[in-house]
């Protein structure tokens, strides 16, 4: 019977670390800052994307292991659901095109934010374009 009880517990410890795994911030729909054992093995095939990255190869992104590369992460824009300022995905573009191949653009049109930038343990969300802070986010997170 305490063994049953144990089991009970620990499924349901396991089930709300995965979700809090796969959600950045309780109850927002935001890009990973982690990996649950469900990610896929891949990578985005290009540096700048003009359709959603699955969230489990987002996940990917943020897997830090050997044979992984270093500095890997996500800035995403959501202009389905926000305004978003004339030319705001040419000048993210022009942004990311400045740093290696590893730094990923992409849509999130569900997320919960209208500009979200995320790597291994990290998010910012920005509610307009701030050009340093999206250099110094993916600066300081270069090599993690």
């Amino acid at each position: 019977m305490a063994a049953g009880g144990l089991a009970v517990v620990s499924v349901a410890i396991g089930g709300f670390v995965f979700f809090m795994a796969t959600r950045s911030t309780f109850g927002k729909i935001l890009p990973p800052t982690g990996f649950s054992a469900a990610h896929l093995e891949s990578l985005p095939r290009q540096q700048i994307n003009t359709q959603p990255i699955p969230r489990l190869e987002q996940e990917h992104v943020m897997e830090r292991a050997a044979g992984h590369e270093r500095g890997s992460m996500l800035v995403q824009y959501n202009c389905v659901e926000y305004d978003c300022e004339p030319g705001l995905v040419e000048k993210l573009t022009e942004i990311v095109l400045n740093f290696p191949r590893y730094v990923y653009l992409a849509p999130y049109p569900t997320m919960d934010a209208k500009i979200a930038l995320a790597a291994p343990g990290r998010l910012l969300t920005l509610e307009s374009l701030d050009e340093d802070k999206i250099r110094k986010f993916i600066t300081d997170n270069a090599d993690r």
